[in-house]
């Protein structure tokens, strides 16, 4: 069975006696949950004696054995690990001085040390042992909704200490009772070691508010009364696993009308809960990867395809306006299964938070700001210690490739290298300030934190600066080097200032994109050049324009821009990304051409005063790819105004998605297909050219495909210049599934062509790409970096 690679990293060391005076060392990587009860049966079931502990550092296993009864016990113990478990890299020496020699295999109490460097298993949805455990009467936690194992169960929500112990998380504050602890040491049982097990006699407890009815005390009371107002058009929020989550029956539009009005989220997509895979098959056509990620332990959302004519039907248009893919989910836990389980149909299950603020996950502060939302919040008497937002992933359609839209519980903060790379001192990278991230390197252990959310709220801010404090202090980790993005007013540059006397250097935004990119692949040391494809909003350049549609080629640890789109107008800041109108009117306004087609969107007021100042002129420059995007969505009266980041661009892809399945890909034509120059292609030719179809009445769905199509053909003229036969796209663009199966159609069979594999290509992974490009950077000796410590010049 193929196993995750999402999972934990830990040291592990064995020690095998081979004979009575010397002993093998091996040591490598393990991923996982579990591992130490999976060692312990393995060893016990084949006589050997010996021990295994969490040590600051990974996981420490001695086995006294002959040579060949070692190589039986690797071989089983690599064979059987759980699909969540990973072991790599082992190596053998000889060493010596193990100590006492025991007959008893036995798992001693973790060891701490001044060095955390053990990785960070995320959080596993609740495995289908304990869901057939959970419905049985005849189990003792039969309807029992904090049920878990060694193979499910939080893990990083409730963590404050390494190693992985009982003790140092959340769990902490409930003691287990007899029947638990017994479960807890016997080696047969599934929760031999679980540091969450718990039950109805050691119990953790729910709690409602407001406290309506005395009557409820008992688990499924609560169960019960959840359901009862869901079932009755009402709203509830509930405490997950990564924090509050609002839910509502997603079949009754008037419930889903009044979610999104009080939570002032007018068009942005909610999220349904489906209770499980039959349920899924009934409202929903997937496919075999998105049912695949959908069981996954890291329970994401996935975006699918819904079927016609079912009870959802009605309200989809209410759920995911315009949009044909709705996003669904089955319970990543026990409360939400059961809660799901006997609603008996869809329902919304969207982040519990405030318009423009963070996930809610404390209980008392959930309360305050949740209820007015919903109409009670149901929580419990356990931690949260790390909030996390639900992860969303895509399939690309025809190609199925998959696109991670936002990586966070269940899949951070847990990096997997393909290549142990080590850095020589502690590295805190800040990422960016859209898609919010912070990433971590100390020796060979990498982390890269959950989505933080967009560093343009104030709460958001202090949620980024919380995590990193907690993450810090769970680690132990004292950054010695600080890397930020260029862009000098990002707020996450200021985070910087927490680390006074620590070297700061600033990073090339889209070289960022492209660096993590090139690590994801093991190919920082790629000895053949690879051209680089990074498309997005906007980032600072090395010209201090605000790039956006950009090519690089990575040869020799340098980064060559070599091609991008022309310049133009950036004005108003950020009303230019939240109006698509202005980017059209910016775009076209130098060409010539008429504007009456343009001029109607815009109030008198507004178009004699943008006009004036686009004839002024004096204005930063950039040629975003994302704001292209957006003028083409408003030239096609898709969108003017975005309600939610990237509406305008989802509601074109969705346009020409349309247009391809009704009509094919093979008739498609280009705009221009070989007419771009070596290092520059028009942006205004582009839109100048999509309007004048837009004039002569031709169908719009054909604009739009001949739109993405165009964009397949300017990167497979720019790959013909360059002569690079590895090309990788980086940027929020390619969360586009469209163009992303384009150019598998179209570019797949003549080059290898590298998505995002493990993060997203939105701005998630700079702060991964700026370790990265630091590694590139300081890796080369006839390269010097730019840092400073924060108060000096610069």
């Amino acid at each position: 069975m193929a196993k995750s690679k999402n999972q934990r990293e830990k040291i592990i060391r064995f020690s095998c006696c081979l004979v009575p005076f010397w002993s093998v060392h091996i040591e490598g990587q393990v991923q996982g949950v579990g591992f130490r009860p999976h060692v312990s049966r393995i060893a016990q079931a084949k006589g050997l004696g010996g021990k295994v502990f969490n040590t600051s550092k990974g996981v420490t296993v001695e086995v006294y054995c002959s040579k060949l009864d070692l190589d039986e016990f690797l071989e089983e113990l690599q064979s059987k690990l759980s699909p969540l478990a990973v072991i790599s890299n082992l190596q053998i020496e000889q060493i010596s001085n193990i100590g006492d020699i025991t007959k008893d295999f036995q798992i001693l109490p973790s060891q701490e040390g001044e060095s955390k460097s053990a990785n960070v298993s995320p959080d596993f949805g609740i495995c289908m042992s304990c869901q057939s455990e959970l419905l049985n009467p005849k189990s003792r936690r039969y309807q029992y909704p904090f049920i878990s194992c060694t193979q499910c169960g939080p893990r990083y929500s409730i963590l404050r200490g390494i190693p992985y112990d009982r003790h140092r998380s959340s769990m902490g504050n409930f003691g287990m009772c007899s029947s638990c602890m017994d479960e807890y040491h016997d080696e047969h049982d599934r929760r031999f070691h679980s540091q969450t097990n718990s039950c109805p006699d050691c119990p953790i407890n729910l709690r409602i508010f407001p406290e309506t009815d005395p009557t409820i005390s008992k688990p499924i009371d609560f169960v019960d009364h959840a359901v009862t107002i869901i079932q009755s058009g009402g709203i509830l929020a509930v405490k997950g696993t990564g924090g509050f989550l609002l839910l509502t029956d997603a079949t009754n539009s008037d419930a889903v009308k009044l979610l999104r009005k009080r939570k002032q989220r007018p068009r942005k997509p909610l999220a349904l809960m489906v209770h499980d895979e039959n349920m899924l098959s009934d409202f929903f056509t997937v496919s075999h990867e998105e049912i695949e990620l959908l069981r996954s332990a890291a329970r994401p959302i996935v975006l699918c395809k819904p079927k016609e004519y079912t009870s959802l039907h009605g309200t989809q248009a209410w759920v995911a306006p315009g949009l044909s893919l709705l996003g669904v989910c089955l319970p990543a836990d026990p409360l939400m299964f059961l809660i799901s389980r006997k609603v008996g149909k869809p329902i919304i299950a969207t982040s519990g938070n405030l318009h423009l603020s963070p996930l809610q996950f404390k209980d008392q502060e959930a309360i305050q700001n949740l209820l007015g939302i919903a109409d009670a919040v149901i929580y419990h008497n356990r931690e949260i210690h790390f909030p996390q937002d639900d992860s969303v992933l895509r399939i690309a359609e025809n190609s199925q490739q998959k696109i991670i839209l936002r990586r966070s519980r269940g899949l951070a903060p847990t990096f997997w290298n393909k290549v142990r790379i080590k850095t020589e001192l502690p590295i805190l990278a800040l990422g960016a300030d859209l898609k919010a991230t912070f990433a971590l390197w100390d020796v060979y252990n990498v982390y890269v934190s959950q989505y933080l959310g967009n560093l343009d709220s104030f709460d958001t801010q202090e949620r980024y600066l919380d995590t990193l404090t907690k993450f810090l202090d769970l680690t132990g980790i004292q950054p010695q080097q600080i890397l930020m993005d260029k862009h000098p007013l990002y707020h996450s540059r200021r985070f910087a200032g927490n680390f006074p006397h620590v070297n700061v250097t600033e990073v090339p935004h889209h070289e960022a994109h492209f660096a993590a990119l090139l690590w994801e692949y093991a190919a920082l040391d790629a000895d053949e050049p690879i051209l680089g494809v990074i498309w997005d909003g906007l980032g600072f350049g090395n010209d201090a324009a605000l790039w956006g549609s950009e090519f690089f080629v990575f040869n020799s640890g340098e980064f060559e821009r070599v091609c991008s789109f022309d310049y133009f107008d950036y004005i108003l800041g950020d009303k230019m990304s939240i109006e698509p109108r202005l980017s059209a009117l910016v775009l076209y306004y130098h060409t010539g051409e008429p504007l009456d087609f343009l001029k109607e969107k815009y109030s008198t007021t507004e178009w004699v005063l943008y006009t004036k100042m686009l004839d002024k002129g004096g204005h930063a420059q950039t040629n975003s790819m994302g704001r292209i995007f957006d003028a083409v969505s408003s030239i096609l009266e898709l969108c003017d105004f975005n309600t939610y980041e990237g509406e305008a661009a989802m509601l074109l892809e969705q346009l020409a998605r349309n247009y391809f399945d009704a009509n094919g890909h093979a008739a498609t034509q280009s705009y221009f297909m070989d007419s771009i120059v070596k290092d520059k292609i028009s942006g205004a030719d582009l839109i100048s050219q999509i309007i004048k179809d837009k004039s002569n009445g031709l169908d719009s769905g054909l604009i739009a495909a001949k739109f993405h199509l165009t964009l397949v053909h300017i990167i497979s003229q720019v790959i013909q210049n360059t002569s690079c036969r590895k090309i990788g796209f980086s940027g929020g663009v390619f969360q586009n599934a469209l163009l992303v199966d384009l150019l598998q159609q179209y570019l797949g069979d003549d080059y290898q062509l590298l998505f995002h594999e493990q993060l997203s290509p939105n701005d998630e992974n700079i702060s991964l790409g700026q370790m990265a490009w630091y590694h590139i950077k300081n890796r080369s000796q006839n390269l010097k970096i730019k840092s400073y410590v924060l108060g000096d010049s610069r």
